[in-house]
């Protein structure tokens, strides 16, 4: 990768919301920084030395063992910082001769803010509770009035600002301009509406002259007066330029209402901080003062942008809506959500929230005045009745009842002694932390085998990303190892009556529960923990619509089907994490330099429920050496009933995976164990079983997904080969001792192996014991 790339790399990977970072040296001249490279000076060390010193950083901030050394480290990783934006402006700007613009382009700061902070030596800061967002509004404080004020003036730094959100109005500090005549006034709000993107000529004639009315000349002559006006009001930075096939309208950051809202709805939806949201959704609706080019001329109400664009307001005020009620601060939202439903007045869930809002707020008749309104509008003009929403709604104002939404706090307790798996926490963490708009939740589907700690990884990554989700965190428990998984209606209603939805108003079916549902977490930002899924069917109504939640699924086989899930595949940790864990739990002072500790994990198979319980009962019984519990788990015939621990055992947890198969699986399942530890490939297995390869094979792809075989790869001859971990090929021949008749085991011994060898193993009640054969 070039310079250029890995700085443009960098600079994304600092946009990290609820993290800020001064890129400030206060006090500190560059001669004085002899640790870190020169800008523009590759002999030095350059940007080489430079990202290997940011990664040691990083990588000792996490490993810091107490708080003094981890803010040590941090305090290092954003001094150096301060560095990378001078050599990426210096490269990019003063030696490779790209633009200004071009340059903030490309390593996504704002082009203010980067040029800004660059000349004042470095420093992008955003508050103690403000991350910097470089690709948003600029930062906005909250004050004790509650109003929302500028960090920097949009308005008079940018000299002339076009506005249409309403009637088009232009102004040039706060003083009115006059508008040009007609054609041209409209082919400038359909630049306008792209937001700095190009149009094509097709799409800005039927925006500003209607389908087939306008003509190419006409277009052209418009052209060429707007490039006039614009010189003669907004100077040099306002530029309508020719781009491929159509025109694109450049502006100075900030001089649009329509991107003003879209980039306070963007940061609102990045933000952890519920108070911060609301002021920023609250700005994005005071951007409104009509509807988009005061609805002139008539066909652009019906175009797809601009009721994107009016939707975008809907949602925005559902929203605040929400936030406002959450917060108990019901009051300050009515007027904004109130302009909204005005202008929406179909739009049954927004008057559902305007009408709880009202009731919060102690406005009871004035709640039931306005559903009466509502009934009788889409009762006149639709010939329908109220949605099941308005209905609540004015069941709760009837009620008085004016509570919020709760925030709940399910998660279970963190695991104390939780070890290795970083790379699956990174892969389900950063994207988390990315915090950028995906138009849905976040789902994680985590999947292993029986033991290998899928709860324990959700568990942990759930409590260290809690605090992105400030509007709470849902648990449940879906059992799907056991013999009836939990209907997920029973689910939906706990959930319900958690965010505050009361048991008279939870409906009773499975599809209206999964719509209230979507309704009370829209808005939300929530973290849902689904444990030990049966399969994709029962997920699904889990999963909230909104795309400032994420969910975490764990489940024994893959939910390939759960549409935008991001698979999480867990396999048993390396012996190191194992016997890391195993010296943790098991609390012996160095333990993990023992050698009967090392084989103990090797004998447990690695799998971290079995090495939890090995170190349970190293923990619980001080006499019980690990040479000496190494020596149990050495005999195959009491390893399983050795690997238990009060309430801890091995055995329930490989048995609820058999007990899922189906029968005839069952059957393959046992036999298999009969065969070498090492391996087998499906012509072993078919004469086993008895069958053709192809269909052990099948048969055998059909223990993988169910996380009860290891594929291996091909051998030598580009054979698929097969591996039954060490606890499970245990297990397997236990059930096969109690389920197969000996004559059973016999025969299928003899075709697997052939007459001679099958004659010198032991007999089938000591099958349990072989290790070899």
């Amino acid at each position: 990768m070039s310079r250029n790339g890995r700085l443009g790399g960098l600079f994304r990977f600092w946009n990290v919301p609820n993290v800020v970072f001064d890129w400030s040296d206060e006090g500190q001249s560059m001669a004085d920084r002899v640790d870190e490279p020169v800008a523009g000076d590759p002999g030095a060390g350059g940007l080489d030395r430079y990202l290997k010193g940011l990664a040691e950083e990083l990588a000792a901030a996490r490993q810091a063992g107490d708080p003094a050394s981890r803010a040590r480290h941090l305090a290092r990783l954003q001094r150096m910082s301060g560095w990378a934006l001078r050599q990426a402006v210096t490269e990019y700007h003063g030696q490779g001769g790209t633009g200004r613009q071009d340059t903030a382009r490309f390593v996504d700061v704002q082009f203010g803010t980067l040029y800004r902070r660059h000349q004042a030596g470095g420093r992008i800061t955003g508050g103690d509770d403000a991350p910097p967002r470089e690709n948003g509004p600029p930062h906005r404080e909250i004050r004790d009035d509650r109003t929302v004020v500028p960090e920097e003036d949009d308005r008079r730094r940018t000299g002339v600002e076009f506005l249409i959100l309403g009637e088009m109005v232009v102004r040039s500090r706060e003083r009115m301009v006059p508008l040009p005549g007609p054609s041209v006034r409209a082919l400038l709000g359909a630049l306008l509406l792209a937001s700095g993107d190009i149009a094509g000529e097709d799409r800005l004639l039927e925006l500003a002259w209607g389908a087939e009315k306008g003509s190419r000349r006409a277009l052209q002559c418009a052209v060429h007066r707007l490039r006039a006006w614009l010189r003669e009001v907004a100077g040099p930075r306002y530029r309508l330029e020719h781009a491929g096939s159509g025109y694109r309208l450049t502006v100075p950051d900030g001089a649009v209402d329509i991107t003003r809202f879209r980039d306070r709805m963007a940061a609102g939806a990045m933000t952890g901080d519920p108070e911060r949201r609301m002021a920023l959704l609250s700005a994005a609706l005071k951007e409104w003062r009509g509807p988009v080019l005061g609805g002139r001329p008539e066909w652009l109400a019906a175009d797809p942008a601009v009721r994107a664009v009016e939707q975008a307001r809907v949602d925005c005020a559902g929203e605040l809506a929400d936030l406002a009620f959450r917060l108990g601060r019901p009051a300050e939202a009515i007027a904004l959500v109130g302009e909204v439903a005005a202008a929406a007045p179909y739009d049954e869930p927004l008057q559902a929230r305007l009408v709880r809002l009202l009731s919060a707020c102690g406005r009871h008749a004035e709640a039931l005045r306005h559903v009466e309104r509502v009934r009788q509008r889409l009762a006149d003009d639709l010939g329908v009745a109220p949605s099941r929403e308005v209905r609540n709604a004015h069941t709760a104002a009837l009620r008085g009842d004016d509570r919020p939404a709760a925030s709940p706090r399910q998660l279970p307790s963190d695991v104390p002694d939780f070890t290795g798996r970083r790379r699956e926490i990174a892969a389900i963490s950063e994207p988390m932390l990315s915090g950028r708009d995906r138009g849905g939740p976040l789902v994680f589907a985590i999947d292993g085998p029986a033991g290998v700690g899928k709860t324990a990884l959700a568990v942990h990554v759930a409590h260290r990303a809690a605090a992105l989700f400030a509007d709470g965190q849902l648990y449940a428990e879906l059992r799907g190892s056991g013999s009836r998984p939990v209907d997920p209606a029973d689910i939906l209603g706990r959930f319900l009556r958690a965010l505050g939805v009361d048991d008279a108003v939870i409906p009773c079916s499975l599809d209206d529960r999964a719509a209230l549902y979507r309704s009370r977490t829209a808005g939300r930002r929530l973290l849902v923990l689904l444990d030990n899924a049966v399969d994709e069917a029962q997920v699904r109504p889990l999963v909230p619509a909104a795309s400032g939640c994420a969910v975490l699924v764990t489940g024994r086989i893959s939910l390939a089907g759960l549409t935008g899930a991001r698979p999480v595949r867990l396999d048993v940790p390396g012996t190191d994490d194992a016997v890391r864990l195993l010296g943790r739990v098991c609390g012996r002072d160095g333990a993990t330099g023992d050698p009967a500790v090392r084989e103990i994990a090797d004998l447990c198979g690695r799998l971290p429920l079995a090495v939890r319980i090995a170190g349970a009962r190293l923990a619980t019984r001080p006499e019980l050496s690990p040479g000496q519990l190494a020596a149990r788990l050495r005999d195959p015939d009491r390893r399983l009933d050795e690997l238990a621990a009060g309430d801890l055992a091995i055995r329930p947890s490989l048995e609820a995976g058999y007990r899922d198969l189906p029968p005839a699986q069952r059957r393959v399942f046992r036999l298999l164990g009969l065969l070498p530890p090492a391996g087998f490939t499906p012509r072993a297995a078919a004469a086993l079983l008895g069958v053709s390869p192809d269909g052990a094979r099948t048969r055998l792809e059909s223990l993988v997904d169910a996380r009860l075989l290891d594929p291996l790869g091909e051998d030598e001859t580009g054979q698929p080969r097969y591996r039954m971990p060490d606890l499970l090929r245990l297990y397997a021949r236990e059930r096969a001792r109690a389920e197969e008749p000996g004559f059973t085991l016999d025969a299928a011994l003899r075709r697997s192996l052939g007459e001679d060898q099958a004659g010198h193993l032991l007999p089938p009640d000591r099958l349990v014991g072989l290790e070899n054969g």
